[in-house]
């Protein structure tokens, strides 16, 4: 799939979360103020929060897109793990503020209204299960984009929170018991907090130009094991950055090759590696093999580089 093409199905997705989210915003809010509810009230303010997060991921988008230049040679793929990461601090944070604000309304327990609280979760669960099935198909179409997937995460972890609050405003309406209420927003606003730190846990990994995952570098490793012409290979780098893969190693080939040769079979294996990657940017330093192992054992002593089964 084209870039532009990609690009316009993902923003496509971050637009409809963000009309979602701020239908949901305006829903629990309301509700909030009508009913009295510190769960209500907690899931309107984290729904407020993913309105901002929701914009960011638009920016994230946007930013992505720009095509290398002289300050960023490898792209800007990266704005939208920054933006992924930001977005799940924002969320532990104001959990924490929220898990604060219960705790003082268990020593003051207050009665409230249930009903407006109960409606305004049931349409939350539904607009947001609809959002996440659309990041689904979306992220199936265009591939891997980690603001849409982190957008998608905390709509997840919203529902069960909203579900859960569901579930407390039902049973204090049966019962009445005033401390249920602060309870329910400690616990799922917990909830929350626990898929935020699982989203952060995975953008960091590539925030560090982590390699790319066991599989990816096997495919690599069987793409030089299966080329003819290659002798060996070392110093086989790979990374990933955002939705970009880049792959870096030295290729040990015949001595005998001229200089024009060896520089188009190069051509050819990054060419290659490329295409099983679904596009990476893979660099190639060719090396004569013979040469190569007598200089590693001369100068080095050292072992000979990965040779090709």
């Amino acid at each position: 799939m084209e870039l532009n093409a990609r690009h316009k199905i993902i923003t496509r997705a971050a637009l409809v979360a963000l009309l979602s989210t701020v239908t949901i915003v305006i829903l629990k809010l309301v509700a909030a103020a009508i009913s009295g509810s510190i769960s209500v009230l907690a899931e309107g303010l984290q729904s407020l929060l993913d309105v901002f997060m929701s914009l960011m991921a638009l920016w994230a988008v946007k930013v992505s897109i720009a095509p290398p230049d002289k300050e960023h040679p490898y792209g800007h793929s990266k704005a939208q793990l920054l933006t992924g990461a930001f977005q799940m601090i924002l969320v532990l944070v104001s959990a924490g503020i929220i898990v604060w604000q219960a705790s003082i309304r268990l020593y003051e327990p207050r009665s409230i209204v249930a009903e407006p609280g109960i409606g305004a979760m049931v349409l939350s669960i539904v607009l947001n299960f609809s959002v996440i099935v659309l990041i689904g198909v979306a992220l199936r179409r265009a591939g891997p984009a980690p603001a849409l997937e982190g957008e998608a995460e905390h709509l997840k972890a919203d529902s069960l929170a909203s579900l859960g609050v569901l579930a407390g405003l039902v049973a204090y309406y049966f019962t009445g018991w005033e401390p249920l209420d602060p309870l329910v927003a400690i616990v799922f606003t917990g909830v929350g907090a626990f898929f935020a730190i699982r989203q952060l846990k995975k953008v960091i990994h590539p925030l560090m130009d982590g390699s790319l995952p066991p599989e990816q570098v096997k495919l690599v490793e069987e793409t030089l094991d299966q080329h003819s012409d290659v002798k060996g290979y070392h110093n086989l780098r790979t990374r990933e950055s955002g939705d970009s893969s880049f792959v870096m190693l030295h290729v040990l080939l015949e001595d005998e090759l001229s200089f024009v040769a060896a520089h188009d079979l190069a051509e050819q294996i990054e060419d290659e590696i490329s295409e099983v990657l679904g596009g990476a940017l893979v660099t190639v330093h060719y090396e004569p093999y013979e040469a190569e192992i007598a200089h590693r054992a001369e100068e080095h002593d050292e072992p000979p580089p990965n040779p090709v089964k």
